[in-house]
């Protein structure tokens, strides 16, 4: 007999919990606001924080899981409902978003909605010229801290091979990380080897050229980021203030020094899979699971 989502709910929202600082009783206070709005909520929480428990487990079915779990197979295993919703501890929806996204569900396998940082502290401001120079660079996201799925079709065709559309005009806030948890994700660029050329060119010009060519060419890439990220934020400018526009070649320095320090890392054997969070990662997470255990 088929199952059937519990009171009809019309989705599941299913929430990734990895770090020990969440704001937990505002979370649970979003996450109530999600179930008596007909949402099936599900917290998967690898923190190993006993305080999460104790307050989410009112809230939603509550897992506790090992880190480096997949939140996708998570949710094919857990979820009554055949829409979907992931997203991570930092995400915010907004009723119209999320009825917008219940709707393109309808008309789309995979639904990718543009997230946007507020409050916008300086690390939030990196992450937010990231996202600019995305839409300014091919209009869609550039990380999944939150997409929706039809939970049929991902199970029969895999994420990787579902029909995904870039709903760049759906804005959902996003809160940043704390400061500690955010240095935590910066060796993640090892996927981006692109990364490793922007300071040695910069060097050799530096050292053929003296000071002019190197003005030359930082000059260049900050012109065109700011280029690049200004055209990114058409159509997103109630969302992005502009001044998110200055952090953008801020961004990409900072990406080439992150891959320096991903390398250090691998190089010294350091593993990396507890530094990045599954859900925010540069890829899909289309990864093995590992078990779920103690629900709620």
């Amino acid at each position: 007999m088929k199952r059937r989502c519990a009171r009809e709910r019309r989705c599941t929202y299913l929430v990734s919990l990895e770090s020990p600082g969440e704001d937990v009783h505002e979370l649970a206070a979003y996450l109530s606001k999600l179930s008596i709005a007909d949402f099936e909520v599900v917290i998967v929480d690898t923190s190993e924080n006993e305080e999460h428990r104790r307050v989410l487990r009112w809230v939603g079915k509550y897992i506790v899981a090992k880190a480096g779990i997949d939140p996708m197979r998570t949710a094919l295993g857990t979820a009554s409902c055949e829409k979907v919703i992931l997203a991570d501890a930092q995400v915010r929806y907004d009723e119209n978003a999320l009825d917008h996204l219940c709707v393109l569900l309808d008309l789309h396998d995979v639904v990718e909605p543009q997230s946007y940082f507020d409050p916008l502290p300086w690390w939030g401001g990196l992450e937010a010229g990231s996202i600019l120079l995305h839409r300014g660079a091919s209009r869609s996201r550039d990380r999944s801290a939150t997409f929706a799925f039809r939970k049929k079709v991902v199970r029969h065709r895999g994420l990787q091979f579902a029909e995904t559309f870039s709903a760049t005009d759906i804005f959902v806030r996003r809160t940043p990380p704390a400061l500690e948890d955010w240095l935590r994700e910066r060796p993640r660029s090892l996927e981006h080897a692109a990364f490793f050329f922007g300071l040695p060119l910069a060097l050799i010009l530096a050292l053929l050229g003296g000071t002019r060519w190197f003005g030359a060419y930082a000059g260049a890439v900050v012109l065109c980021s700011l280029a690049v990220a200004i055209r990114g934020r058409i159509g997103a400018a109630e969302f992005f203030p502009l001044r998110a526009c200055l952090y953008a070649p801020l961004w990409l320095l900072e990406r080439s020094i992150s891959a320096y320090w991903a390398l250090f890392l691998e190089l010294m054997g350091t593993s990396r899979a507890d530094k990045v969070p599954a859900l925010v990662r540069g890829e899909r997470i289309t990864g093995a699971a590992s078990s779920t255990a103690n629900t709620r």
